[in-house]
Parts: structure tokens; C-alpha cells; sequence
């Protein structure tokens, strides 16, 4: 094999794997638009379920399915406070290493309250979301799509005697 059919089979290796991560991201995203999609319906936000069919936008719309039951000091302004961090991680994060982070814990905390309201097993969730950097967030959207809110009444209280 001479030098020009091993830069061959590099190009062509190389292009095989984006062209398979390509397939990979755009069957994740419609994997999370149609949980998105349906979730915000059913919370009752129809007029902001299309957010969910665009990138990027539809981190918003996790922002604003969880506007109410974010800490009292952010409820109202939860999605203001996303949106200036992500932009603030964009143009920072040129000049300033893991400032980027910022807006992705953000998310993370807003999807935290997401679990909360579809599954009684959030630690499972949020550490399958810590440890594979967020790519299993589509997917728990789309598990979510269907389930019924738990409510808190569900709790098991216990008696003192």
C-alpha cells in the first residue's frame, strides 16, 4: 500500500464517521423533539411546543416547562438567566476555558426537575446524564413522552408513634 491509498482509506474512514455521527445527532434530535414535543403539550404550553422541532431553541423550551419549580429566587426569570448564560458561554468561551459549562449545568438543573415530575428514580437519571455528558438526554425525552406526572402527594410519610 503506497502513501496515497492510505490517505485514501483515512479520508474515507474519517468521512464514514462523521457521516455516521451526522445520522447518530439528527436521530437524537427528533428522538428529543418528539419528547419535547409531546411533553409540552401536555403541560399545557401548545403555543411553545414547536420550539421543540429546532435546535438550540429547544433548550428553551426545557427552561420554560420548568419556569415554576426552579428555586424561588430564579421562577419567572429562569429562562432570561439560560439564555444570558448561553450567550455569555458563547462569546466568553473564545478567551475563558469551561466557561461553556455554565449554561450546560443550567440545563441539567432544569432537566433535573423534569425527572422529578416523570420518574421516581432521579438519581438514576441525572447520573446517566452526568456521566455520558448529556447524550442520554434525548432518549429520557423521549421515555418521558408518555408517562403521567407523579405527583408529590405520592410521598410515603411516615408516623411517629
Amino acid at each position: 500500500m503506497n502513501s496515497d491509498e492510505g490517505m485514501f482509506l483515512f479520508l474515507a474512514g474519517f468521512l464514514f464517521l462523521i457521516l455516521f455521527l451526522l445520522v447518530v445527532a439528527i436521530v437524537f434530535h427528533i428522538l428529543m423533539a418528539i419528547g419535547l414535543f409531546k411533553m409540552a403539550k401536555r403541560e399545557g404550553k401548545s403555543d411553545l411546543a414547536w420550539m421543540a422541532w429546532i435546535p438550540i431553541v429547544n433548550t428553551f423550551l426545557i427552561t420554560q416547562l420548568v419556569e415554576d419549580d426552579v428555586h424561588e429566587s430564579l421562577r419567572g426569570k429562569f429562562t432570561l438567566v439560560y439564555g444570558v448564560t448561553m450567550a455569555c458561554a458563547f462569546f466568553l468561551s473564545w478567551f475563558i476555558p469551561f466557561v461553556g459549562l455554565a449554561s450546560n449545568i443550567l440545563l441539567i438543573y432544569g432537566f433535573y426537575f423534569i425527572i422529578k415530575r416523570y420518574s421516581k428514580n432521579e438519581t438514576l437519571h441525572l447520573v446517566l446524564v452526568f456521566v455520558t455528558l448529556m447524550a442520554v438526554m434525548p432518549i429520557q425525552f423521549f421515555i418521558f413522552r408518555n408517562r403521567e406526572r407523579i405527583d408529590d402527594e405520592d410521598e410515603i410519610i411516615f408516623k411517629s408513634e
